[in-house]
């Protein structure tokens, strides 16, 4: 994001200073997670993302793309994978995401910070809706938050139950949008499990002002990345030549970025009404364009340690940038395979 030339000095101080703690912690990774909560649920929770329920398995999603152009004919032949810098020579499954479902959490910004925006962004949610969900292959469910976390409307295939719940969400209060991440991250991973994997997406409309939150970024994250959600953030923020008159942060910008950024999703930033259809219909254009395969780690230790993962992809001599999540948590299961 390039700063307006009235952009508070110190907002931008404050910003670059939080995104670079962000990247050291990130890039420290001290292995296991200190999380409560995403220790709870990683011993007693089962992982609907694998092919054939295996603990081995390893499912990511990612899209490839030349000049940000999305390429689409390609063959397992064309596709590398590193685990952990070793190179990986079992992958079990390749296919294209348009034959797979989808699981789509939309969590909408509802405190009074939002309040000059709030409509244009429930109508251009509406319109998502109902060009992405496809009747009994798809399920989408819709949450508002302030201080507090609302379940507007709960999973399902019906894009006008959907846009009712979007509808009926209303603005005021506080903000903790690293709770209502993690909310919504851990309805995701509780989706009714299918026989083959669904993509866990979750899309969260927000100015990125955090006042309320009990949990951490770093929390939020590590759940995210380990229940396998891709976010996918629209900051809505509105810069104003008057900075009295601006909504939101250079630090709003840096949590909603990163947490996109390491889960294999996207940020959009200032967006007007203009700009949330379009990052919508950027991001319907992603999903539909993403790839998934499935493979086995070799020697793999389930310690609940971060392991990253790259993929490469290339066809006739040419390289494509791929864009997929940064890694897995090799977690242990009580399920048998």
């Amino acid at each position: 994001m390039r700063p307006s030339p009235n952009f508070p000095l110190e907002g931008l101080r404050v910003g670059a200073a939080l995104l670079l703690l962000i990247s050291a912690l990130w890039a420290q990774h001290p292995g296991r997670s200190s999380d409560p909560l995403l220790a709870e649920r990683s011993a007693s929770t089962e992982d609907a993302w694998t092919f054939h329920k295996r603990v081995d398995e390893v499912t990511l999603f990612f899209t490839v793309t030349e000049r940000r152009r999305f390429v689409q004919d390609l063959a397992l032949d064309n596709i590398r994978v590193y685990d952990n810098r070793q190179a990986v020579t079992r992958i079990s499954a390749f296919q294209h995401q348009l034959e797979l479902p989808l699981h789509i959490g939309l969590l909408v910004d509802t405190s009074a910070s939002v309040n000059p925006r709030f409509r244009f962004e429930q109508e251009s949610a509406i319109q998502f809706l109902r060009q992405i969900v496809r009747k009994g292959v798809d399920s989408a469910f819709i949450m508002g938050f302030s201080d507090q976390v609302r379940l507007a409307q709960d999973f399902c295939d019906d894009t006008e139950r959907l846009a009712k719940g979007v509808r009926e969400l209303y603005n005021g209060g506080g903000t903790a949008i690293l709770d209502a991440i993690r909310t919504a991250s851990l309805k995701l991973a509780a989706s009714p499990a299918d026989a083959q994997p669904a993509a866990r997406i979750l899309i969260v409309l927000s100015d990125g002002e955090d006042n309320a939150s009990q949990s951490t970024f770093r929390q939020t994250l590590d759940l995210a990345v380990a229940e396998e959600v891709t976010i996918y953030t629209i900051n809505t923020r509105v810069e104003s030549i008057e900075p009295r008159l601006s909504y939101g942060s250079a630090a709003g910008d840096g949590v909603l970025k990163h947490l996109a950024e390491q889960t294999g999703g996207r940020f959009f930033s200032q967006m007007n009404a203009t700009g949330v259809a379009r990052a919508f219909s950027k991001i319907e254009e992603e999903i539909r364009n993403r790839f998934v395969l499935s493979y086995h780690p070799e020697n793999i230790v389930e310690d609940g340690r971060f392991r990253q993962v790259q993929i490469i992809a290339e066809k006739s001599g040419r390289r494509y940038h791929v864009h997929a999540r940064k890694g897995y948590y090799a977690r242990a299961t009580s399920r048998a395979p």
